[in-house]
């Protein structure tokens, strides 16, 4: 990979962070049984779910944005927005399924012809997801609306 190829990534490194990570916030905010159906379980839970704390090591991702949210539009389709600090608002569509049994939540969106897909699991009505990238933590914070 050439100088130019790795400049022009690390310039994209919040923005694909950031989206990787919102990924992870469709989750809706409350305890769910293991014996309820997909339809059930998620839609008494659409909402829209704002990022209360994103950190990328020391520096607050906050200070750089209006907002930072996941909306669950219906049982299976997802959105990804943001607005950063004098820009203009961008989102993103996905899909996301819950498992009744497990009570983890995948979410899958395409950015930039790259597809990402993650799993997690929410309690108590908040959820912190954490990840490195390169040699940085990013740690987001999210609870809903």
């Amino acid at each position: 990979m050439n100088l130019h190829k790795i400049i022009a990534m690390k310039r994209k490194l919040p923005f694909i962070a950031i989206v990787f990570i919102l990924i992870l916030c469709m989750l809706p905010a409350c305890e769910i049984s293991a014996s309820g159906s997909l339809k059930s379980l998620t839609k008494p839970y659409i909402a829209e779910y704002v990022c209360t704390d994103a950190r990328l090591g020391e520096e607050n991702l906050l200070d750089k944005y209006e907002f930072i949210k996941i909306t669950l539009l219906d049982s299976k389709e997802l959105e990804v927005s943001f607005k950063p600090k004098g820009g203009e608002k961008r989102a993103f569509k996905g899909n996301y399924s819950v498992d009744g049994e497990t009570r983890e939540f995948t979410g899958k969106i395409g950015i930039f012809g790259v597809t990402f897909k993650e799993t997690a699991k929410i309690e108590n009505g908040k959820f912190t997801i954490t990840k490195n990238i390169l040699s940085k933590t990013l740690v987001m914070k999210f609870e809903m609306k």
